[in-house]
């Protein structure tokens, strides 16, 4: 009887040694994971910490007037080409479209690349003014297209696309 007292006694023991063991295991476990990934940000090897979309050197915004080709716009207002292609090994994501009419109308933004020329999006305005569209996912245009804002009725007046440059 002593020993079957004794056995149970020991056997109890180490199941609460186990239940213990389980709850605080995780906890170290899981200090010790957050220290191996802490990352240094040093003047020398800085970590990036902003989303891609925040990145000032990957923003584009680009200015489609009549029914040019779209240019980019630098910070200092200028244009670098009368056209803006999107550079090889990216894709552009268009996340704002502001529209300019003078009156109602359409306007849609095509793509063109070697692929083809395809309709990427279509506005229909019943008045004349300012109009900001906002498209959180994007509207994404492939590597090597150009794009331009076709006014289907007129008066069209310009188009600003503001967005971002991610690698595809």
């Amino acid at each position: 009887m002593q020993f079957a007292k004794r056995l149970l006694m020991g056997v109890g023991a180490a199941a609460l040694a186990a239940i213990l063991g389980m709850a605080i295991a995780p906890k170290a476990a899981h200090g010790l994971v957050a220290a191996l990934v802490q990352v240094t940000n040093t003047a020398a090897a800085p970590a990036i910490t902003q989303d891609v979309s925040r990145l000032a050197s990957q923003n584009v915004q680009l200015i489609c007037v009549g029914t040019s080709n779209c240019a980019q716009i630098l910070a200092d207002g200028s244009s670098p080409a009368p056209f803006y292609i999107v550079p090889a090994g990216s894709n552009l994501v268009i996340t704002t479209v502001q529209i300019n009419m003078a009156n109602s109308g359409s306007a849609q933004l095509n793509q063109a690349n070697s692929s083809g020329f395809s309709t990427r999006q279509s506005w229909t305005l019943t008045a004349g003014g300012s109009f900001q569209f906002q498209y959180p996912s994007g509207i994404v245009i492939s590597s090597g297209s150009d794009m331009v804002v076709d006014s289907i009725t007129p008066p069209f007046v310009e188009a600003f696309l503001t967005g971002y440059l991610v690698s595809n």
